[in-house]
């Protein structure tokens, strides 16, 4: 009899399966929120417009805080997003680790014209 610490549960894979799914709807969430934002807030300064009779400066002005209020928001949604990942697994959008980016040149190759006649 195998301990229950070895098997596997089928529902732990279809969990870990459907995570990075999740998270891509959680996105998608994120996008929709601010085409929605754009288009109510524009809609709001439309229907102002027709009420007040200043077009089309309330349509401007709603269109520009719908954008702010929405490009705002995506950011705060989306630094959160990537914030919380599982202990393991990086993070959408990020990089697991830092690069090494520095470059060693104590084990260089000799390839220049000069270093090849020296020898």
């Amino acid at each position: 009899m195998q301990d229950s610490k070895d098997e596997h549960d089928p529902r732990d894979r279809a969990r870990d399966d459907a995570a990075p799914t999740s998270a891509y709807l959680r996105f998608a969430g994120a996008g929709v929120q601010l085409a929605l934002t754009f288009l109510g807030m524009g809609l709001i300064g439309w229907w102002l417009d027709s009420k007040l009779g200043t077009a089309p400066w309330l349509l401007i002005a709603g269109i520009v805080l719908g954008a702010a209020g929405g490009m705002y928001s995506l950011v705060v949604r989306v630094g959160k997003l990537t914030a919380k990942s599982p202990p393991g697994k990086p993070s959408l959008g990020r990089d697991p680790q830092p690069s090494d980016t520095s470059v060693s040149t104590t084990s260089r190759p000799a390839s220049s014209a000069s270093e090849r006649d020296s020898n």
